[in-house]
């Protein structure tokens, strides 16, 4: 998908899948075919509660396949940008590699002779769904799930309709999405240009008007001037927040938002690239703070188990919520804030 001509096998049994990439194997049901996995995947992201340390991931996928992902051979640390052990990628002898970057595809075919194939992956900055769409198609191509790319691509299809339809002739309301997870967990300044769940739910996202795309940092002082109607939280970054109002009281409580109990949480999606189900998730739970009438039938975490589920393959919503206070209500309090289901930060 990056232009390049490859050679692969006529049927591939074997595969390993870089950057980020195992998540469109998990999404095609091909997960039967890993053969190694990187260092990455296996790390277990722990937190740490009454009854001692629980294993969570902000990546559905690899809850998902969590069992099959602790027997596997590893084929090197990985992360964006990073290549794998040549020596180790050798040793499982795969039919085949995938990877979301064109550069690290070179190298893996000039230091190891082995086929390397490049899909196009998500941009956090406004998902085009007609590429991710064409990267399932071509994926069920050659894995052979041609079946299974046709019915993610048409539940996709579904959940924009859906939305569609829910907020026609809706009155746009002013929102700011702060604290977004990008390579680590920031403060509220952190945001995104075109957050596509505002996109799509054809609301304001107060940061558009600097005419950006993609996650930027902005002027605290813009926030106030903007004074948008409601905020979400990335609840990654909520600690962040947290930390920050026990210093800055005075500047939250000048937010029309805080002081009118209009602050929620939202689900980190990006986590080793986008999570495509999170992102989707997240829009069903900020349609029904926006707009409850709209939105009247939905229950936000039942929907949410649904999407994770159809993508995936497995009930692994209770990973997401033992390791972040998604879906909340935000209270302000003098002494630090509290979520709707009873954590203090």
């Amino acid at each position: 998908m990056a232009g390049r001509r490859v050679k692969v096998p006529t049927a591939v049994r074997r595969i390993v899948a870089l950057n980020g990439s195992l998540r469109f194997v998990v999404y095609l049901q091909a997960a039967d075919l890993l053969v190694g996995v990187e260092g990455i995947e296996k790390d277990d992201n722990n937190i740490t509660n009454a009854s001692g340390k629980k294993r969570v991931t902000g990546r559905p996928y690899q809850a998902a396949i969590a069992s099959l992902i602790d027997r596997l051979p590893v084929i090197g640390q990985g992360g964006p940008e990073r290549p794998p052990d040549f020596e180790s990628l050798l040793s499982v002898t795969p039919d085949l590699v995938l990877v979301f970057e064109s550069k690290m595809a070179n190298i893996i075919q000039e230091r190891t002779g082995l086929p390397a194939v490049v899909i196009n992956h998500p941009k956090t900055q406004a998902v085009d769904f007609s590429e991710i769409k064409k990267s399932f198609s071509f994926l069920g191509e050659l894995l052979d799930r041609r079946k299974r790319a046709t019915e993610l691509s048409a539940f996709i299809n579904s959940c924009l309709l859906d939305l569609k339809s829910r907020t026609a002739e809706v009155r746009p309301i002013s929102v700011f999405v702060g604290a977004l997870n990008a390579r680590g967990s920031h403060g509220l300044t952190s945001t995104e240009a075109e957050y596509p769940p505002l996109l799509w739910l054809k609301t304001r996202n107060v940061v558009d008007e600097l005419k950006k795309k993609g996650h930027l940092f902005i002027d605290r002082e813009q926030l106030l001037i903007w004074d948008p109607e409601y905020i979400f939280i990335d609840a990654a970054g909520l600690p962040l927040v947290a930390e920050d109002y026990q210093k800055n009281q005075v500047y939250y409580q000048r937010l029309s938002a805080v002081r009118n109990d209009k602050v929620f949480t939202v689900f980190p999606f990006n986590f080793y690239r986008t999570n495509i189900e999170v992102l989707l998730a997240n829009s069903y739970f900020i349609g029904k703070i926006l707009y409850p009438d709209r939105f009247a039938d939905l229950v936000p975490e039942q929907k949410t188990a649904e999407i994770i589920k159809t993508f995936v393959g497995a009930d692994v919503f209770y990973w997401l919520k033992e390791g972040y206070s998604g879906f909340c209500q935000v209270g302000f309090l003098e002494n630090g804030l509290r979520v709707n289901k009873g954590k203090e930060y």
